[in-house]
């Protein structure tokens, strides 16, 4: 006998496209307040890349539309800078990739 699957409650995050329950989420500007952002959330086969979920898209970012996918259909914003480990030894990438301490 099959155990009966619990249903989900109702604040668990869906996904935007078709209401299924999220498996990924990245966050878009709010149309209203350029400074804010709003989350947005997609199952797995409406999500974005991870690459893309780790930026802040355009608040008319069209994902998770299906026409779009898997990319988002806006130029989301770059990256900020990593936060520098306090403590750590400064370093220096090499052209080979290789990633040495600075050296003072």
């Amino acid at each position: 006998m099959r155990t009966p699957i619990a249903p989900l409650p109702l604040s668990t995050p869906r996904c935007a496209a078709c209401g299924e329950p999220a498996a990924v989420q990245w966050r878009r500007r709010n149309v209203e307040d350029p400074n804010a952002t709003d989350a947005v959330y997609a199952c797995g086969p409406h999500a974005i890349t991870l690459d893309a979920a780790a930026l802040v898209h355009q608040a008319d970012c069209p994902a998770p539309d299906p026409a779009v996918l898997p990319e988002c259909g806006c130029s989301p914003e770059p990256a900020p800078p990593p936060t520098p480990v306090p403590g750590a030894e400064p370093t220096t990438a090499l052209p080979t990739g290789w990633v040495v301490p600075t050296g003072t």
